[in-house]
């Protein structure tokens, strides 16, 4: 079913930290990328960063102009030092990511 009017494409990172992240240095990383990705990547739009109340599970969510924008943002973060730093930062095993166009339910 493909959307006329796609106002965004959310991308969804389910994932879980090397064992003994420091949290705190963590979240310092996600909001340094969140900063590049503000100023500096075409097509962003917004992201929340979510966790289990046990802070095991992660989950990554950042909102795309379209799906075009999203993938060339992920070819353009891998040589970010910022990105480097987050993703050092994750455990590279328990990784599921799933890009997302939204329906609409009002036809």
């Amino acid at each position: 079913m493909e959307q006329k009017n796609q106002q965004y494409v959310m991308e969804i990172v389910l994932f879980e930290l090397k064992e003994g992240t420091d949290k705190l240095r963590f979240c310092k990383a996600a909001t340094a990328l969140s900063e590049v990705l503000q100023n500096g990547i075409s097509g962003f739009k917004g992201r929340t960063l979510l966790h289990t109340p046990n802070e095991i599970q992660w989950t990554d969510i950042i909102y795309w102009s379209d799906m075009e924008m999203a993938l060339a943002a992920m070819e353009q973060l891998k040589s970010v030092p910022a990105f480097q730093n987050f993703v050092s930062m994750i455990d590279s095993r328990e990784i599921t990511q799933r890009h997302l166009i939204p329906i609409n339910l009002s036809m």
